[in-house]
């Protein structure tokens, strides 16, 4: 496990469209790999984590820990401030560069798709709906170089 950048938390900053670039599995649908996908518009944590949890805590509640691979994202810090209280923020190597997970006392772990935050919005929105589709159990390459949200030779959008 690696922690980045300062331990002092971050004030959580809002996103208005954030609704719009999550998609979450309806209950009771086939896990798969991904329990729904998420389109940050940044590689700046403080402010993509924080319009994340945001929006998770209107319909899932709050959120206690946000794992992610740290070689995707700019620094982060350890903690951000949320209403709700704080968020840790953990760095995995090892995590799937196309992945978070998110943790919370009524989110047990819900493993998200990340669409990289440069993909076209038309391929972005067809990754979206991929792999939050009821019966989707397909990996974030497949999920991605189908949509057209990542180039399959260069592993980038």
């Amino acid at each position: 496990m690696t922690f980045l950048s300062e331990s002092a938390a971050r004030p959580v900053v809002g996103s208005p469209a954030v609704e719009q670039r999550l998609r979450v599995k309806p209950p009771g649908a086939v896990k798969g790999c991904f329990d729904g996908a998420w389109w940050p518009r940044s590689r700046e944590p403080v402010a993509e984590f924080s319009a994340l949890v945001t929006a998770l805590a209107a319909d899932s509640g709050p959120v206690d820990r946000i794992g992610f691979n740290p070689g995707v994202w700019d620094l982060a810090p350890r903690t951000l401030a949320a209403e709700s209280g704080f968020v840790r923020l953990a760095g995995f190597f090892g995590l799937d560069r196309h992945t978070i997970v998110v943790i919370g006392p009524h989110i047990r772990r819900l493993t998200l798709l990340v669409v990289p935050a440069r993909a076209d919005p038309a391929a972005a929105e067809r990754a979206l709906e991929a792999a939050a589709a009821p019966d989707a159990v397909g990996s974030a390459e497949l999920i991605l170089t189908t949509s057209g949200a990542l180039e399959p030779s260069t592993g980038t959008a």
